[in-house]
């Protein structure tokens, strides 16, 4: 039996089980129930809990793989964690803002309206729940598992999943799901580089939450709120299809970059695991 729950098939699934299923059964029959005693607003309410099902995902993750590994979590380290959240979120940020100022000057985007800011806060609780599972599912149980099994470049390959299930995306298109593995791929060798899941969360969370600032359509969803009104108007090329600017020539291209120079700085850094 110890050896059956050593396996890194076996760990994957019992993570990947454990953390979603887990999460899901404490929101519908304990945190939920219990907000809907003392909170009459459904937003609010929506909000809080999806803040929990984030903070339950980490808490079953550590307590599972306590169990299983018997070591340290270094990946849920806080040690460097104001770093790896500035970074992360100056990253994200920034390159949205700059496939937007380019998309401005070339006459493709305007705005045409400014909202409040709350109007943006609760679709952030969203984000958050939604990278933090998807970094704990895709880099802390899957890619870690097998970089630590296989090496860095075979776990990698982890990124071809992470594209196809974006795939069943509203409005998903070939091209949406190449940039998603691109995306994997910047965000995994994140993950390689530092070993903690921080960077990566904070990366992905602030790239999302960009678009809904900017007003683009985010992952082919275009019903989140925005704070720009921004419009959108030319070649799909680059400004993106109906998945939004995330398979536009501009975010191909930095995701591209960003993912080359990463690997570079982790072989520089002697960060690339190598397994015989």
């Amino acid at each position: 039996m110890k050896k059956l729950l050593k396996n890194w098939i076996t760990r994957i699934i019992l993570g990947i089980i454990a953390c979603t299923f887990g999460t899901f059964l404490i929101k519908e029959f304990i945190t939920f129930p219990l907000l809907n005693l003392f909170i009459d607003s459904v937003e609010l309410k929506e909000g809080i809990q999806r803040l929990l099902s984030g903070l339950m995902i980490i808490v079953i993750y550590y307590y599972l793989y306590k169990f299983l590994e018997k070591r340290k979590l270094t990946e849920l380290s806080t040690k460097s964690i104001w770093k790896d959240s500035f970074i992360g979120l100056l990253l994200g940020f920034g390159l949205i803002s700059l496939c937007i100022l380019l998309l401005y000057f070339l006459g493709f985007y305007q705005i045409n309206g400014v909202n409040s800011f709350s109007n943006v806060l609760f679709p952030l609780t969203m984000l958050i729940s939604a990278a933090l599972w998807e970094e704990i599912l895709f880099r802390a149980i899957i890619y870690r598992i097998l970089e630590e099994k296989f090496g860095t470049k075979i776990a990698l390959i982890q990124t071809l999943i992470f594209g196809v299930v974006h795939y069943g995306n509203e409005n998903a298109t070939i091209s949406s799901v190449f940039f998603v593995i691109l995306l994997g791929l910047a965000i995994s060798l994140m993950y390689t580089y530092t070993q903690r899941i921080w960077l990566p969360f904070f990366f992905h969370v602030s790239w999302n939450f960009a678009q809904t600032i900017f007003g683009a359509t985010l992952s082919g969803d275009n019903s989140f709120r925005q704070f720009f009104e921004g419009k959108f108007d030319g070649p799909s090329l680059y400004i993106g299809s109906v998945f939004g600017i995330e398979d536009s020539l501009f975010s191909i291209v930095f995701m591209t970059l960003l993912s080359i120079y990463l690997y570079w700085l982790c072989k520089k850094n002697k960060k690339i695991i190598v397994r015989n």
